[in-house]
């Protein structure tokens, strides 16, 4: 994708919010300081949304990066670019979400952050840095975009939420706009049965207390090396099996 390739087309409401993003960004400025809040389910596209929109807004000369608080999806990117540009270029392309403190107001012309529940309030190894994440991002960019899932919350220090969001960007006299990502692609699509699989966990009710009728074959093991041996048989038919912890 950073040479030009599609690897990922999107579809539908992720064409939607990447043409949004596109527009903010390029009407942003000191005085028109935007945020743009998506929220979106696992599996949604949010991480494809923004890193087309990092190769787009890069390739179009605005200073932008990529910001996520958990340092695995930069180190797959940075890995997977290994090779193909020089490593100074690729470390200012992707940043955890700590490193904004002392950078001055609108710096950068979009900040794009990923997995934004899992913000923290305070940056460094022992969390006595900086003021709040939130505010030190919206406040280093033009335009900032957080994709959100404030179901994905894993931390008690995670505080990146719509409301702490909403907060700053009033704080800093930006506009807020917001929109949605929707299709699961995991999940063959079905919001049936991401009903359902809530419902009985007991993360909301719902009226889907049955999968008799979708086309799903869900089964509970015993023991994890019988299911990852039957993963794999099965993804001997097409290569599209998926084993996620």
């Amino acid at each position: 994708m950073m040479q030009g390739n599609k690897e990922f087309v999107m579809i539908d409401d992720q064409k939607i919010v990447y043409e949004q993003a596109l527009a903010l960004a390029k009407q942003s400025n000191e005085k028109n300081k935007n945020v743009l809040i998506v929220e979106g389910g696992p599996g949604t596209g949010k991480s494809v949304v923004a890193i087309n929109l990092l190769v787009e807004l890069t390739g179009n000369e605005m200073l932008s990066m990529y910001i996520s608080k958990n340092s695995a999806p930069r180190a797959v990117y940075e890995k997977m670019l290994t090779g193909t540009m020089k490593k100074s270029i690729i470390s200012n392309l992707f940043k955890g979400s700590g490193s904004f403190i002392d950078v001055q107001s609108n710096t950068f012309d979009s900040l794009i952050i990923d997995e934004a529940q899992r913000l923290n309030e305070k940056s460094g190894l022992y969390s006595n840095l900086g003021e709040n994440q939130v505010k030190e991002l919206i406040n280093a960019s033009k335009f900032t975009i957080f994709f959100i899932d404030e179901n994905q919350k894993i931390h008690l220090k995670d505080v990146g939420s719509k409301e702490e969001i909403e907060k700053w960007a009033s704080h800093l006299g930006a506009n807020i706009h917001y929109n949605q990502l929707s299709s699961q692609f995991r999940c063959g699509g079905s919001d049936g049965y991401l009903a359902w699989l809530d419902n009985i966990l007991q993360i909301r009710e719902t009226a889907n207390e049955t999968i008799e009728d979708l086309e799903y074959d869900f089964r509970i093991y015993d023991n994890p090396n019988e299911m990852r041996d039957e993963i794999e048989k099965l993804n001997q038919i097409n290569n599209k099996a998926r084993l996620v912890a």
